[in-house]
């Protein structure tokens, strides 16, 4: 017998008597214990063969990401398109044709997607555009990658679901995204009737400061409603607590203010337009075919 047969013999014997365990078609564990979960991340890697690698909430999980959903209790493993990998308990695979083993990273013996890579494909592979920006963003916020990774990736990812909200995510981390929140405002208005509101308005607070609002609506009453659209930038301390100040000085003067993010605004207008029209925002007029305004719609 020779020395491979002797030793196929020895493992058919330990996996006989239940003191090894197969797993997938190309790993056997030295151990009757189930695996644990970097196990069970080595035997997926393993058992599907390069370039295999970590990805979407996974790869995040590896690189340090805290993460706030369900889907981090499932494996993920993306593999080349036609590529075959064992069912195993835990494991969801996905297939890539822009999986290039240039572009991976090995992390503590284990190999992975980028960050960047990896957040997008989170975003894109679950079906809520809210909570696929929110990831983004968190990935951003916890200093796992920078917004020029993520723009660098998008502008490889192809067509994924989510992608223009994607775009305007990444563009809101850039602090770019001041007219595009403009702009999803008045939208919302167009979309549920009601008056467009000043934009910008120069005020001088009661320290002298000269600031801007980004929405105000005067109400017939004489009454105010001001509306702060609120980008990533907001969430610095140093810019929390002057938005604090700010917000008390416009109470202060008499006025009605509301707070929501770019993401509520783009996302779920039809709550923040059910919340201006209970402070009193009023509705937009109809036009008639003379260009008349007639009646307020109702």
């Amino acid at each position: 017998m020779t020395p491979v047969e002797r030793a196929g013999r020895e493992v058919g014997v330990l996996r006989r008597d239940r003191r090894w365990s197969t797993w997938g078609d190309h790993v056997v564990l030295t151990q009757n214990a189930a695996p644990t979960r970097r196990q069970l991340m080595c035997i997926a890697l393993v058992d599907a063969g390069p370039p295999a690698a970590l990805a979407s909430h996974t790869a995040l999980e590896i690189a340090g990401f805290a993460d706030f959903s369900r889907e981090c209790a499932q494996i993920h493993v993306v593999v080349p398109r036609g590529a075959r990998c064992a069912a195993l308990p835990g494991l969801r695979v996905h297939e890539s044709r822009r999986l290039q083993p240039d572009d991976l990273v090995l992390d503590g013996g284990l190999t992975r997607t980028p960050v960047a890579r990896s957040a997008l494909d989170a975003a894109a592979w679950q079906p809520f555009p809210r909570f696929a920006c929110a990831l983004v963003s968190a990935v951003v916020q916890q200093r796992l990658c920078s917004v020029g990774d993520l723009d660098a990736a998008m502008a490889r990812v192809g067509r994924i679901r989510h992608k223009s909200h994607l775009r305007l995510t990444i563009l809101d981390l850039a602090g770019g995204a001041t007219t595009t929140g403009e702009a999803d405002v008045l939208r919302l208005c167009r979309r549920f009737g009601l008056a467009p509101p000043v934009r910008q308005v120069r005020r001088r607070g009661a320290d002298g400061t000269v600031r801007y609002l980004d929405c105000e609506w005067e109400l017939p009453d004489g009454q105010r409603v001001v509306l702060e659209v609120d980008g990533r930038h907001h969430l610095d301390v140093s810019s929390w607590q002057d938005d604090m100040r700010r917000e008390r000085d416009l109470v202060v003067s008499g006025r009605r203010v509301l707070r929501a993010t770019n993401l509520e605004v783009r996302l779920e207008p039809a709550v923040l337009a059910r919340d201006l029209i209970a402070l009193g925002v009023p509705r937009a007029p109809v036009v008639s075919a003379s260009g008349r305004s007639g009646n307020h719609r109702r």
